[in-house]
This record gives C-alpha cells, sequence and structure tokens, in this order.
C-alpha cells in the first residue's frame, strides 16, 4: 500500500462503509433496529460506523495524495492546490442533491418511526447546507447522509499540514501521541464548545488514525494474507457494534489505522474489479441512497414488494452511475485542470523573475 499505486484493500474498505450506511437506513426504514436493540447487538449503529469508516478512509487516501502532489511539483506550495481539488470533488455534487431535494420538496431530511420526513428550511439553512456548514451554523441537513460532509470539508483545512508532519516524524509514536491528544479534547469536547470551538473537535480522533495508517504505510509491513484483511475489518466492526460509543469509534477506528496498512493486496482480478466500481461511484451511492430508499417504499404505493426492491436496487446502482460520468468526473477534470494551470502560470512567473522579463515585472506591479 503507497501512494503511487491503487489500493483493492481501501477500496474494500470504502465499500464496506457505504454499504454500512446502505443497509442500515433499508433496516431503519423498516425498523428492524427495534429486534435489534432488544437482542443487545448494535448493528443500530451501524451506519453511523460506516461514516466513521470514511473518515479513516479519506484522510489516508488523502495522505497518499499529498504526497504524490508533492513529489510531482516539488517546491510548490500544495496547500491552495489541494483545497481547490477536494472543493471541485466535494461541492458539485453535494450542491446538486441539495438543489434537487429543495426544489422538488421531497421528504428526506430524516427517518422517523419508519416514515420519511421532510425537513423545513429557510434561506439561511438552505444557504448552510449549500456551503456544507450545517455544523457550524447549527442548521439541519436537507437531505439525512448530508450531516457528515461539512466535518470532512473542514478536516480538510488540517490535512496538509498533518501531512509535513507525518513526513517530518521519525516514528509513528508521534502520530499516535497525537491522536491521544485529540481524543482528550474530543472527551472535553463540551467545554471546548463553550469556548466557541467548533465541534470538530469531537470527529478529529476519527480522521486522525488515517494519518496513522499513512505513517505505518512508510514502516515494515507485516504483510499478512489478503485474505484475512475482510475478517480484520469484520472483527474491528463487531469490536464497535458489541457497545457503540464515541469513544470506542476513536479506538476502533485507532484499530483500522494500524491494521489497514499490515495486508497484502487483494490479488483475485475479480474481486478487485467489484470492490474498484463500487468505491468509484460509493460518494453518489452515499449522497442517493436517501431518495432512492424513499422513492421505492414511499414514494411508490400500490405496487408490490418485489417492484419495490427492484426499484431500490436499479436507483442506487444507475443514478450514482449517471451522476459520476454527467457531473463528477468533469468537475473533477476541471479541478485538476484550474489546479495545473495555476501551476503553469506560476512556473511562467518564477521564470520570468529569474531572467527579468518586463511581463514578470508587470506582473509583479
Amino acid at each position: 500500500m503507497d501512494a503511487q499505486q491503487e489500493s483493492p484493500n481501501l477500496d474494500l474498505l470504502r465499500s464496506a462503509a457505504v454499504f454500512f450506511v446502505l443497509g442500515f437506513h433499508v433496516l431503519f426504514f423498516f425498523e428492524q433496529n427495534q429486534r435489534v436493540q432488544r437482542n443487545k447487538v448494535g448493528l443500530h449503529s451501524i451506519g453511523h460506523w460506516g461514516v466513521l469508516i470514511f473518515f479513516v478512509h479519506t484522510s489516508l487516501v488523502l495522505m497518499f495524495s499529498l504526497e504524490r502532489q508533492q513529489l510531482r511539483f516539488p517546491g510548490q506550495p500544495i496547500y491552495v492546490w489541494f483545497l481547490t481539488r477536494r472543493i471541485f470533488r466535494i461541492f458539485p455534487l453535494s450542491i446538486f442533491i441539495v438543489l434537487f431535494v429543495a426544489i422538488l420538496s421531497l421528504p428526506v431530511g430524516n427517518l422517523q418511526a419508519g416514515r420519511f420526513v421532510q425537513v423545513h428550511l429557510g434561506w439561511p439553512g438552505l444557504l448552510s447546507n449549500l456551503f456544507l456548514l450545517q455544523n457550524l451554523f447549527h442548521t439541519e441537513s436537507i437531505i439525512a447522509p448530508l450531516w457528515s460532509l461539512p466535518y470532512e470539508m473542514q478536516m480538510y483545512l488540517f490535512l496538509p499540514p498533518l501531512y509535513f508532519l507525518a513526513r517530518w516524524a521519525r516514528g509513528t509514536l508521534s502520530i499516535v501521541l497525537l491522536w491521544c491528544l485529540a481524543a482528550f479534547a474530543a472527551a472535553h469536547a463540551v467545554r471546548l464548545e463553550r469556548l466557541g470551538l467548533p465541534d470538530l473537535v469531537e470527529y478529529a480522533p476519527f480522521f486522525l488514525p488515517g494519518v496513522v495508517a499513512y505513517k505505518l504505510t512508510k514502516a515494515r509491513s507485516l504483510r499478512l494474507p489478503a485474505a484475512i484483511w475482510p475478517v480484520a475489518l469484520a472483527a474491528v466492526t463487531a469490536l464497535y457494534l458489541l457497545n457503540p460509543s464515541a469513544r470506542r469509534g476513536w479506538i476502533c477506528c485507532l484499530l483500522l489505522g494500524i491494521a489497514a496498512p499490515q495486508f497484502q493486496e487483494m490479488a483475485n482480478p475479480v474481486a478487485r474489479k467489484i470492490v474498484q466500481v463500487i468505491a468509484r461511484y460509493s460518494y453518489g451511492i452515499y449522497l442517493t441512497h436517501f431518495v432512492c430508499i424513499w422513492l421505492a417504499f414511499q414514494g411508490l404505493v400500490g405496487v408490490s414488494m418485489w417492484t419495490r426492491w427492484s426499484v431500490l436496487i436499479s436507483t442506487c446502482a444507475v443514478a450514482p452511475l449517471i451522476l459520476y460520468h454527467a457531473l463528477e468526473e468533469p468537475m473533477i477534470r476541471l479541478g485538476a485542470k484550474v489546479v495545473a494551470e495555476r501551476r503553469a502560470r506560476r512556473a511562467e512567473l518564477a521564470t520570468g523573475l529569474r531572467l527579468g522579463t518586463p511581463a514578470s515585472r508587470g506582473c509583479l506591479l
């Protein structure tokens, strides 16, 4: 596992995360979580665990992205370029979903007693959703899965410094100590919120294990068989679900970050292709599946249950596919183009400064 090649193991991790979220919301709609709670098994928290896996996965993958950026463009600042590409990656689809739900007044703000309900937002609430600032302005998300994106976007602000810290640190211990400090701060987040600090502090221990995992990729790996990786993921998942809580989530995310770099990559070509495809469309699945569940089981009336399940499966597959190729991928390419043009312009100015050309002097003026 390194920055220079795709990782099927990380694709599996992302695929598991999105299926945990999707599966939980389907179960929650049918109120299966009530039966699970009586059995004292925390499957009702598997959706939240899926989001926590996303946090670990995202921070690790973006550490690799920052490394590639630094290697390809040594000596150039990476902070603005990194944030620019993330904005083009995250915002287009989220803005589309927010406007789609708002214009059609879809009742997908939340699930209550097995029924989808609409969130009524004024202009301030709508704007906070468009700019992914719900947690800062204490507004509801217009569609339930959108709640996690503000924390992800705000965490991006800290990933480049964390990357340089990980590159500078000699060993993993310093990053683990930073995680311990973040966990301590999160445990006292209520006091920090009274001081006006955002609740992002509570989520820092969920992101930092990805940085720990990145640092471990630079050390000698145990190179455990790839077949054990799904077993390890299942074991950490079970550990969290036995008694789900914020603190157990911090620990399980750390265990996941420590475990991820210790396995050989999956070699089965069929399995690699399946998880690669799911991972590619996972963002679209994450943001659209709530609408798909509503359409299949509440929006459609008077049709058979078999038809409803067919609608759910087909829309969960087709909608992300269309949105990725029509919106996500073009905007990703546009973001890369914008960054490349800015880099080229910066290099041109730097060359002009060295040569002392009139153009470069004019730009400085």
